[in-house]
C-alpha cells in the first residue's frame, strides 16, 4: 500500500512539474491550435509578413478597463491573445503592454471624479481626470457600457482602444467594439508605420467624371487611408505620370482624346494596373433625370478581350428606393423596389477580388462580357440573377414605373464585372514600329491587371454600402498587387449553409446528433471509464 501511495505521489509531482515547465516555456513560445475552417483564429499570411520584415521596434499598448461584461470581455482576452501571436511572429520586434486606466489615477483624480459641477441647463458634469486628459490626447475616447453592480443597472464609463508607435509616428483605434476584423485593421495600422513609400492611386479626372470632392467623398477617404490619391488629368500629355502606381478611370462623360486613350494603353503595358468603372448612361440618383455617357473606351477595352454592352441591366432582385406617398391628409416613405440597382447576394468566382463579398449594389449598369485572347486570363466578378433582363434605348428608368401591367423578357444571368490579367497587347501595336518621338509598347512588361465594370454609381457617396466599401477596397489593393490583405478582409465573411437539397431526415440526423449525440457519447464514455475503474479496484489485493 505504501509503493502505490509512493508511485501515486512521485507521478503527481512529475505531473505538477511538467506543467510548470510548459508554463515557463509557453512564455517565450505562444501557440495556439485553431480547427476553425477560414482559419479565424490563426495570424495570416499578410500579418506573418508583415511582422518578419519589421526591422525597428513597433510598441502597442492595449487601455482596457478591467473587469468589463460581456460582450466586452470576450473581447480583451481576443486582442491578448492576438497580440500574443503578432509578438511571437515578430521575433521580439513588437512588443505590447495591457493598461487598465483606471489604475493609472492618482489621489487627485480620485478626488476630482467625485467633484461635480452644474451647466447653465442644470445637468451635472465633472472635469476630466489627468488620465482622461491623457488618453484623450492619445485618441482614446471612453465609451458608456452597462454593468450590473450590487443588483443594480448602471451605466459605467470604460476604454476599449489600442495605440500603435513606430518611431514618431502612432496610429490609433479609438474603440475596438468587434472583433471581426481587428487582424486586418492592425496590419494595415503596423503596414503604414512602417512602409518607406506610400503606393499612389490615380483617378482619372478632365471629361466630367464624378469629382473627389463631390459624389466621390468616400472613395477618397476610404482609399486614402491606404494609399495617396492622387487626381490625373492627361490634358495634351500621352503618358500618365510616372509617379502614379495603379489607376481608376470612374464615369467620364465626354470622350477621352486620341493621346489619353494612348497614354492609358501605354501605362499599361509598362505593366501596371487599371480599373475602369464605365456608364452607358448618367443618373442623377435625386431627380433621375439622365444623360448619355461617350467615353470613347470601347476599342481599348476590346483589345485587352473585355465587351461593353450597350443594354441597361435590371433585375427582380434589386435595392430599394424610398417614394413618398399620400394616404389621406399625411404623406408617408414606402420602400419600393427598384430594378435598375441589381442586389448582388453574392460575388462570383475564387478571385481575391469578390471572394466572401455580398449585398454589393450595382445601380444603372450594362453587361460586361469577356472575349479574351490567348495568353490572357478572364474572370467574371459580378452576375446579376437568374431573374434579370436587359433593356434597350430609351431607357425608362421612371422608379413609378408600373410594373404589374409589364412581362419583361427574364435572360439572366448577365455578367457585370470582369477582371483580365496577362500579356496584354496594345491596341496601338500597328503604330509601335512607327518613328515617334515617344516609343509605343506592343505588348505588356509583366502581367498588369485590369477590372471592367458596366457602371460607375456603385462607387458614389449615394451607393456607397459597407459591402460596395469592401469591394472597392478589395479592387485597389488587387490593382496594387497587395492581394494578402484581400484575403484577410474577407475571411470569416463566406457562409457555410447547409446544402439546400439535404433530404429532412438528414438534416435532422445532423440537428439531433449536435444537440443529444455528442452529450450521450460524454456520458456512455464516463460510464465505461468508472466501470473500467471499478473491475480494477475489485482485483486489487491488500
Amino acid at each position: 500500500m505504501r509503493k502505490n501511495t509512493l508511485n501515486a505521489t512521485v507521478l503527481l509531482l512529475g505531473i505538477v512539474g511538467s506543467l510548470v515547465l510548459l508554463n515557463i516555456l509557453g512564455l517565450r513560445a505562444f501557440k495556439r491550435l485553431d480547427f476553425t475552417r477560414d482559419h479565424t483564429y490563426t495570424l495570416s499570411e499578410a500579418s506573418r509578413t508583415t511582422m518578419e520584415e519589421l526591422k525597428d521596434p513597433v510598441t502597442v499598448t492595449a487601455y482596457f478597463t478591467d473587469k468589463l461584461p460581456p460582450p466586452y470581455s470576450s473581447n480583451a482576452r481576443y486582442v491578448r491573445d492576438l497580440l500574443e501571436e503578432y509578438r511571437a511572429a515578430s521575433r521580439g520586434r513588437l512588443s505590447f503592454e495591457f493598461l487598465d486606466p483606471m489604475t493609472q489615477e492618482t489621489d487627485a483624480d480620485k478626488e476630482a471624479k467625485r467633484e461635480t459641477k452644474r451647466d447653465i441647463f442644470g445637468r451635472t458634469f465633472r472635469e476630466p481626470t489627468s488620465v482622461e486628459r491623457e488618453l484623450a490626447q492619445e485618441g482614446i475616447q471612453p465609451v458608456e457600457v452597462r454593468v450590473v453592480e450590487d443588483d443594480q443597472v448602471q451605466t459605467k464609463r470604460a476604454y476599449m482602444g489600442i495605440v500603435i508607435k513606430h518611431q514618431e509616428k502612432k496610429e490609433v483605434i479609438p474603440v475596438v467594439a468587434d472583433t471581426n476584423t481587428l487582424e486586418y485593421d492592425l496590419t494595415l495600422l503596423m503596414r503604414k508605420l512602417t512602409r518607406t513609400q506610400t503606393p499612389v492611386l490615380g483617378v482619372l479626372q478632365g471629361h466630367d467624371e464624378p469629382g473627389l470632392q463631390d459624389k466621390l467623398g468616400r472613395l477618397k477617404m476610404l482609399l486614402g487611408q491606404l494609399y495617396e490619391v492622387r487626381p490625373v488629368n492627361l490634358g495634351e500629355n500621352k503618358r500618365v505620370e510616372a509617379g502614379v502606381d495603379a489607376l481608376l478611370v470612374v464615369g467620364p462623360k465626354t470622350a477621352l482624346k486620341p493621346n489619353e486613350l494612348e497614354a492609358i494603353d501605354q501605362f499599361i503595358m509598362e505593366g501596371k494596373s487599371a480599373a475602369f468603372f464605365l456608364d452607358a448612361l448618367r443618373v442623377d440618383p435625386r431627380t433621375f433625370e439622365q444623360s448619355e455617357a461617350e467615353h470613347g473606351l470601347a476599342p481599348l477595352l476590346a483589345t485587352y478581350g473585355v465587351k461593353l454592352g450597350e443594354q441597361l441591366v435590371a433585375d427582380a432582385r434589386s435595392g430599394q428606393l424610398s417614394m413618398q406617398e399620400r394616404r389621406g391628409f399625411m404623406v408617408i416613405d414606402m420602400p419600393v423596389p427598384y430594378p435598375f440597382i441589381p442586389l448582388l447576394a453574392q460575388l462570383e468566382g475564387d478571385s481575391p477580388v469578390s471572394k466572401g463579398i455580398g449585398g454589393v449594389l450595382l445601380p444603372f449598369t450594362t453587361s460586361v462580357s469577356l472575349q479574351t485572347p490567348e495568353g490572357v486570363q478572364g474572370a467574371v466578378l459580378a452576375k446579376s440573377s437568374k431573374t434579370s433582363w436587359l433593356e434597350s434605348k430609351p431607357f425608362n428608368i421612371d422608379p413609378r414605373r408600373d410594373w404589374r401591367n409589364e412581362n419583361p423578357s427574364v435572360s439572366g444571368p448577365h455578367p457585370l464585372i470582369v477582371q483580365v490579367t496577362g500579356k496584354l497587347k496594345s491596341h496601338f501595336a500597328a503604330q509601335a514600329n512607327v518613328s515617334s518621338t515617344t516609343p509605343l509598347l506592343a505588348e505588356s512588361k509583366g502581367e498588369p491587371r485590369v477590372i471592367v465594370a458596366g457602371g460607375s454609381a456603385a462607387l458614389w457617396d449615394d451607393f456607397m454600402s459597407s459591402a460596395n466599401q469592401a469591394f472597392l477596397l478589395n479592387v485597389a489593393d488587387w490593382l496594387l498587387l497587395d492581394s494578402a490583405l484581400l484575403n484577410m478582409r474577407t475571411r470569416g465573411l463566406a457562409e457555410a449553409p447547409l446544402d439546400k437539397d439535404i433530404s429532412d431526415a438528414t438534416r435532422n440526423t445532423v440537428k439531433y446528433g449536435n444537440v443529444l449525440g455528442i452529450p450521450f457519447l460524454f456520458a456512455a464514455f464516463g460510464l465505461v471509464r468508472w466501470r473500467m475503474r471499478e473491475a480494477r479496484r475489485s482485483r486489487v489485493t491488500v
